[in-house]
């Protein structure tokens, strides 16, 4: 194949004339809409060298496609491109990321700043991976790695924390909310902390994790924070070798490589832990929740890792610890050959606010379905009930589904709690507990699962820079359970039999924090109905 490519370029090089500029641009329409959209070469500026390159490659895409693209029809489809605009003068934007880099390297010493700088040009842009990778694009286009950075609620989050970081160790906090949600902007010295112009991120970058950027993860340093080097290389016109979990993969367009690494729980745990950056206080510990639980049995036959349930989901097949989670038949490229499983790239978790304020219906609705699969509630009766006499009653609550604790990531936002009604036969209500009021405030009554994080003074806060303990950490970890206690008293007028029912809920955030970040006009924040039970008891 090089061989085939040197010749070709040979020949190009030997030919002589311009072609015309009309036939040129009619062979461009004709021939490369088949395989992208001619906004996508339109939008690019390079030189003649640069987009003879260009062709050579895709000419063999054309071929898979049915079509075939010439080197004389080459050669004035490249000479049409150039003719649209010279490529700007090379060395002004490296001077540029240069100036910034030395001053960044004045100020920041730390350790999270021990990685390799790399550029924005290294990567390939998600969309030409969509060209193979239909079915992938698509999955990942809605997902939450796909938003990291454009996720409205963070946005306004860092931007509001930010603010009222002071002290060096908060701000350093605050840079690692940046770095572990804009990978590539962070490492490429594009933005550097929430105190940035987030709308002048390019787009690359403000794609938040992409296809390029974990494809290309090939060291781990440490589990955590992003404790993780990738090895770019030279963009479209030479990308890098992309790690995979196949051992018999090809490309015609970049090297592929296998990677054990891509196929286990270590893959995820590489940005699915956050310490405080300063203080090193456990803020997000989803991986080290997984690591102890009895999903990791330690016998690689038997051990259920993160990819087992969240890369086995699609539509309809929440696959969690508590359902079935069947292989996915189909291609990882769609020239490539029929696989038993293809990895999904849905990546929802239980995230089914943002993702539906974000254009994603059917992301929203998968995050639905994964909630409705995590738990069980069981009722604990006490032996007699009488009339006129204070009793109880007990629900456990099982986390059966997950394979971390409920809820889990950035805990101290989420909210999961229980919804308690009691009737007697007649229909009077004679408790009830985890209602909501007009404001969207939970009743003062119902235990919240979360956690609760607190400042240097012992004082709670919402704001991850500032926090230095945990005051308070009420979460069931997987395949665990807690159990929680109701007193009940039957009042003399109450008629047999009792109703309970009982409704596990969460949400994402609380409407108040969503109205802070978001101002009046916030959409409500969706409460999910996990899992409900109901029981009738005489007396």
């Amino acid at each position: 194949m090089r061989r085939i490519l040197c010749l070709f370029m040979l020949f190009i090089a030997a030919l002589s004339g311009a072609a015309e500029a009309n036939e040129g641009k009619a062979l461009f329409e004709q021939k490369c809409v088949k395989c992208h959209t001619l906004e996508r070469a339109l939008g690019k500026t390079k030189d003649l060298a640069a987009w003879r390159r260009t062709i050579s490659r895709m000419s063999r895409y054309a071929e898979q496609a049915g079509d075939t693209i010439t080197p004389e029809e080459g050669v004035k489809i490249a000479e049409y491109l150039v003719s649209r605009g010279k490529a700007d003068e090379a060395g002004v934007e490296e001077k540029a990321v240069k100036k910034e880099i030395k001053q960044m390297m004045e100020i920041e010493k730390h350790e999270m700043f021990d990685f390799k700088k790399v550029r924005v040009d290294q990567f390939v842009e998600p969309e030409v991976c969509e060209g193979c990778h239909s079915a992938q694009f698509k999955e990942w286009s809605g997902s939450m790695h796909s938003k990291a950075f454009a996720d409205p609620v963070w946005r306004a989050a860092t931007k509001l924390f930010f603010k009222d970081a002071v002290t060096s160790g908060e701000i350093l906090e605050m840079k690692a909310c940046v770095k572990c949600h804009t990978p590539l902007g962070f490492r490429s010295y594009s933005i550097t902390s929430p105190g940035d112009d987030y709308t002048k991120l390019t787009a690359l970058p403000a794609q938040g994790i992409f296809c390029n950027w974990c494809h290309n993860i090939s060291e781990v340093k440490h589990l955590g924070d992003g404790g993780y080097e990738v090895e770019p290389g030279g963009g479209d016109e030479d990308p890098a070798t992309m790690l995979g979990p196949f051992k018999d993969s090809d490309s015609p367009y970049h090297p592929t490589k296998y990677s054990e690494l891509h196929t286990k729980s270590e893959f995820c745990g590489l940005c699915h832990n956050v310490s405080h950056a300063a203080n090193g206080l456990p803020i997000e510990q989803t991986y080290t929740e997984w690591k102890n639980s009895p999903y990791n049995t330690g016998d690689p036959e038997t051990t259920v890792h993160c990819q087992d349930c969240h890369m086995r989901q699609r539509p309809g097949i929440p696959a969690t610890g508590k359902t079935e989670r069947p292989d996915n038949p189909g291609k990882a490229c769609d020239m490539g050959p029929d696989r038993d499983h293809i990895w999904t790239h849905y990546f929802v978790g239980a995230n089914s606010f943002v993702t539906k304020l974000l254009g994603s219906e059917m992301h929203a609705q998968m995050a639905v379905e994964r909630l409705q699969n995590a738990a069980d509630l069981e009722l604990i009766r006490n032996i007699t009930y009488n009339k006129s006499e204070i009793s109880d009653f007990s629900v456990k609550i099982i986390n059966s589904g997950a394979g971390h604790y409920l809820p889990t990531g950035l805990t101290e936002v989420r909210q999961m709690w229980l919804h308690v009604n009691i009737t007697d036969g007649a229909g009077t209500v004679l408790y009830r507990s985890g209602d909501m009021d007009e404001n969207g405030t939970i009743d003062q009554t119902a235990l919240i699962y979360h956690t609760e994080l607190g400042n240097k003074d012992g004082e709670p806060v919402i704001n991850v820079a500032k926090a230095d303990r945990i005051l308070y950490d009420m979460r069931i970890p997987p395949k665990g359970y807690v159990i929680q206690h109701f007193p009940l008293y039957i009042p003399d007028n109450a008629v047999s039999p009792l109703r309970i029912e009982v409704t596990l809920k969460y949400r994402s955030a609380s409407q108040s924090l969503a109205n802070t970040l978001l101002g009046d006009n916030a959409p409500e924040i969706p409460v999910i109905d996990m899992v409900s039970i109901a029981e009738e008891i005489k007396f």
